[in-house]
């Protein structure tokens, strides 16, 4: 994919939340493809970021989040899809421990960041059912991600000539499977079920950007 093909450039939709209060974040940037609409409201996700003495609490309820941070803040570059996936397989975590400090959003997706470096961005993402990304990829970032809690599903697109984004394939993760996404891969995850969905991402680096792809109709 070379970015003349991309539909839309973009940094994340993001809102920040803090202390109960959710505000549009300034300085959001978007670039239109001169064939596509601005950006549809599914494309909107709340962010909220951990406070040291929340992250603290959780990592002291929860050795293997411990643990994984302790790895991840001992290594000075960005770690490898094949050491994400190795790191995060067979990871336990709290769940009831991780749902006192993470939170839902009504009209989108909520990100949850635990912690954050230069080399990585820990976060636990979290769908309503129903919720569902936009297709994106990730622009200068890998992603690998266990599935906590419910049913993610991941479908994966290629783009035609045009640059739209067609599904070549649909796969469904269970609570303790991990999938990991190179920073080219054309994707979407989705909530497909009745019940909520909990993640834990790790970024290598952060997600800073990403182009967001129009679908093929």
């Amino acid at each position: 994919m070379t970015p003349s093909t991309a539909r839309f450039l973009t940094t994340p939709v993001l809102r920040t939340a803090h202390e109960a209060r959710i505000r549009p974040i300034e300085g959001f940037l978007l670039r239109r493809n001169r064939h596509e609409d601005p950006l549809p409201p599914r494309a909107v996700v709340t962010q909220v970021t951990f406070e040291p003495e929340v992250r603290d609490g959780l990592l002291a309820e929860c050795s293997g989040l411990s643990g994984l941070i302790e790895w991840l803040d001992s290594i000075d570059r960005r770690p490898g899809l094949a050491e994400l996936d190795h790191h995060l397989n067979g990871l336990e975590v709290n769940l009831p421990a991780l749902k006192r400090c993470i939170g839902y959003a009504d009209d989108g997706y909520q990100r949850n960041v635990i912690k954050k470096s230069k080399f990585y961005e820990l976060v636990a993402v979290c769908w309503l059912p129903g919720q569902e990304t936009p297709i994106h990829d990730h622009v200068g970032s890998d992603c690998a991600f266990l599935i906590v809690d419910g049913t993610s599903t991941e479908t994966i697109h290629e783009t035609n000539e045009e640059g739209l984004a067609y599904p070549i394939n649909v796969r469904h993760y269970q609570p303790g499977e991990v999938c990991a996404a190179e920073e080219p891969d054309i994707h979407r995850v989705s909530n497909d079920t009745d019940s909520e969905l909990v993640n834990l991402h790790i970024y290598t680096p952060p997600l800073h950007a990403y182009n967001i792809y129009a679908p093929a109709e």
